[in-house]
């Protein structure tokens, strides 16, 4: 089997009464906001910015090599506001998609933080995995998740290169088809487990344009003045790491990305 380089969801564990815990998908966006702007934006685009539960979470977030310092999360602090409603400051610490702590009072921080610097970090960020606090109006990339409460579908980057085909086929072999992606939230998922400058195959192809998996999603994100069917045969569709699409000839040797679940 061909070498899998990065399955971007997150699973949650699964309990006795077969229930799934809802799968996390980490988003990580590499422009500079203040934490409300970027709160702003992850419940937008997302669900919120990123929360971590334990340690499975944060193990299995992969940083973009374009993310070599700090980045937002969704950890905030009020402790006035927390010691009037709870009579005390202990764990003050919230998730900005909750208003709760980690379940078990899960925590990451890096040695010696928070610290609030001076009554001015109450702004929770991560670096290297670890977290640490900032101050809410410095400008950082950051972190958005968004949640699926089936705890059914991923995505899986194959590095080898093969035909729109033999990708298809693959794909069908050892996971459930090509990914289908239906929305700006699953394009930004596919998207962020490929390599830097790199295009991949997926499950759009024309005839006239339909998926692989048989699905009507009517969702498209073309680069300008794409498709244009260039010398009568781009028939099959890669995507960036940009989050663009091309037509292409399905003959082209690429990475693709498979998807597992419904």
């Amino acid at each position: 089997m061909d070498a899998l380089i990065f399955t971007f969801l997150l699973y949650g564990l699964k309990a006795a009464s077969s229930f799934h815990a809802a799968i996390y998908e980490y988003h990580a966006i590499d422009t500079q906001k203040t934490w409300y702007d970027a709160q702003q934006h992850c419940r937008t685009h997302y669900t919120d910015l990123a929360t971590f539960r334990n340690m499975e979470d944060i193990e299995r977030f992969q940083r973009p090599a374009s993310f070599t310092g700090n980045a937002w999360i969704g950890l905030f602090d009020d402790p006035a506001s927390w010691k009037r409603v709870m009579g005390n400051e202990s764990n003050s610490w919230r998730w900005s998609s909750t208003g709760t702590t980690s379940p078990g009072g899960y925590q990451n921080w890096l040695s010696s933080e928070p610290d609030h610097h001076g009554a001015t970090n109450y702004c929770g960020l991560i670096r290297d995995g670890l977290w640490g606090d900032g101050g809410c109006t410095s400008q950082l990339p950051f972190v958005c998740f968004t949640e699926s409460p089936d705890g059914s579908r991923h995505f899986t980057l194959v590095s080898a290169g093969k035909t729109w085909s033999a990708a298809q086929t693959h794909c069908r072999q050892y996971f459930t088809d090509l990914a289908t992606i239906r929305n700006e939230a699953e394009n930004a998922a596919v998207a962020s487990v490929l390599v830097a400058s790199q295009w991949t195959w997926f499950g759009l192809y024309r005839r006239p344009w339909r998926w692989s998996d048989g699905s009507t999603s009517p969702f498209r994100r073309w680069l300008p003045g794409q498709p244009n069917n260039g010398n009568g045969n781009q028939h099959c569709v890669w995507e960036s790491d940009a989050r663009y699409w091309n037509d292409m000839p399905c003959s082209n040797l690429q990475p693709f990305v498979c998807a597992k679940g419904e």
